[in-house]
């Protein structure tokens, strides 16, 4: 299971340890893992997205 993330800031990034780095914009969506979603957010670089019910998209 994956969540929704929007970047709200522009770098390389990764999900996974073993993955490359590629790159991202600001602004960009993209389905990662539950626990890299919470470091960019703690982070300040990336926010949930959610649906108009403010609830959080699963991605499978």
């Amino acid at each position: 299971m994956k969540v929704l993330i929007q970047y709200t800031q522009s770098g390389k990034y990764r999900d996974q340890a073993w993955s490359g780095f590629s790159m991202r914009s600001k602004g960009e969506i993209q389905a990662v893992t539950p626990s890299y979603a919470a470091q960019l957010i703690e982070q300040n670089k990336a926010r949930l997205v959610k649906n108009e019910d403010e609830q959080i998209i699963f991605h499978k």
